[in-house]
C-alpha cells in the first residue's frame, strides 16, 4: 500500500512538473507581439459591367466575392491554411518558397469569384498556421448590405 502510495504521489508530481514546463516554455512566445500575425482580408462589391470585350459577356450587374489572408508579422508564417465556412479550405503555393507558407507582407487571396447579378450574398471564413499568434484577426465575414437604387421610371407596363 506504501508503495502504490509512493508511486501515486511521484505521478502526481510528474504531471504537476510536465505542465509546469509547458507553460513556463509557451509564455515566452505568447509574449512576443507582432512577430507571427495572420490577417484575414476580403469583401463583396457590386458593379455595373458594360459592353465587351466579346457579344457572350453582356453588360448587367455583376457581384465580385473575394477572401485571403495576409501575412502582417514579421516572421514567416508556415502551415497557412484558409477556409471558407461551409466551403473548401485552400493553401497558398507560391514559387520559389516553401508550400503553404507566407513570408512578411505577403497576401494569398485563396477565394476570388465574380457571379451575373447582385444579390444579398455574404462570403466568411478563417486561416490558421502552426505558428503560435493573436487569433482574434484570424476570421472573417463580409456582406453586401448597402441597398442600390434602381431607377423604375424607364419601364412602362405591358413592355
Amino acid at each position: 500500500m506504501r508503495a502504490s502510495i509512493k508511486r501515486a504521489g511521484a505521478a502526481a508530481l510528474a504531471t504537476v512538473g510536465i505542465a509546469a514546463g509547458s507553460l513556463a516554455g509557451t509564455a515566452p512566445a505568447q509574449a512576443v507581439p507582432g512577430v507571427h500575425n495572420l490577417q484575414m482580408i476580403g469583401g463583396i462589391n457590386c458593379y455595373w459591367k458594360g459592353w465587351g470585350p466579346t457579344w457572350d459577356n453582356l453588360p448587367g450587374w455583376r457581384m465580385h466575392r473575394w477572401m485571403g489572408v495576409k501575412n502582417t508579422g514579421s516572421q514567416r508564417m508556415h502551415g497557412v491554411t484558409v477556409t471558407e465556412l461551409f466551403g473548401a479550405a485552400k493553401s497558398p503555393n507560391f514559387r520559389g518558397q516553401p508550400a503553404r507558407s507566407l513570408k512578411p507582407g505577403q497576401t494569398f487571396i485563396a477565394f476570388d469569384t465574380t457571379w451575373e447579378g447582385c444579390w444579398p450574398s455574404s462570403i466568411s471564413g478563417y486561416a490558421i498556421a502552426t505558428e503560435t499568434e493573436d487569433l482574434l484577426d484570424n476570421w472573417g465575414f463580409w456582406a453586401n448590405v448597402r441597398q442600390e437604387r434602381g431607377d423604375q421610371s424607364e419601364v412602362t407596363p405591358g413592355e
